[in-house]
């Protein structure tokens, strides 16, 4: 803002002081005025980055709850698995595995992370803030959680493709196999669980 001298010399005191009181309402309203379209901004990045989370957290919602639907079948086709490992470890006729589709989910947080990163975040009330870093963070567990049951299932289709090659594998082989059937299914728990505590069911 430029402020420019008197259009006229100042004769008095008096002048004077109109003169600066002028100046200083203007500067005041000015001031005012910025203050209040930044406001305004930062209130519209708070809201779209609110927005973009909401968006975010119902998607995540939707294929948690995809995953959710879907552990009962995993749950049963675990139990058909540690069956048929048992039959064919011990020398009795087994029928083939069937073909089986997991269901496995990818959590997004690149609104939240966008949110975090360009300090729209700073522009929401601490309570919200700490709402959605707690949600998050469940989330991030949720995906360990999953990272480490992908992991297993690997292993265990490895193990499973073994056996359908000429050979049979050792007792350590079958007790690890088993571990990996247990240990998934004890994650199936553990998605139950966050599934609550992330959502509230």
């Amino acid at each position: 803002m430029d402020v420019h001298p008197p259009h006229n010399p100042i004769q008095s005191v008096k002048e004077f002081m109109v003169h600066l009181l002028a100046i200083t309402i203007g500067l005041l309203i000015a001031l005012g005025l910025e203050s209040s379209v930044e406001w305004l901004h930062h209130r519209h990045v708070a809201e779209d980055a609110r927005e973009n989370i909401r968006a975010e957290y119902r998607a995540n919602r939707q294929d948690i709850a995809r995953q959710m639907k879907a552990l009962p079948a995993e749950q049963k086709h675990l139990e058909e698995i540690l069956g048929w490992m048992t039959d064919v470890q011990s020398g009795h006729p087994q029928k083939p595995l069937a073909e089986f589709m997991w269901t496995s989910v990818l959590l997004r947080d690149a609104a939240w992370n966008a949110a975090s990163s360009t300090g729209a975040v700073a522009f929401m009330k601490y309570d919200e803030v700490r709402q959605y870093s707690q949600l998050y963070d469940l989330q991030r567990l949720y995906g360990s959680v999953l990272e480490r049951n992908l992991n297993e299932r690997h292993q265990m289709n490895v193990i499973l493709e073994r056996m359908k090659s000429p050979g049979k594998l050792s007792d350590a082989e079958f007790e690890q196999a088993k571990r990996l059937i247990l240990s998934q299914e004890l994650t199936i728990q553990e998605f139950r669980e966050l599934d609550g505590a992330i959502f509230g069911n």
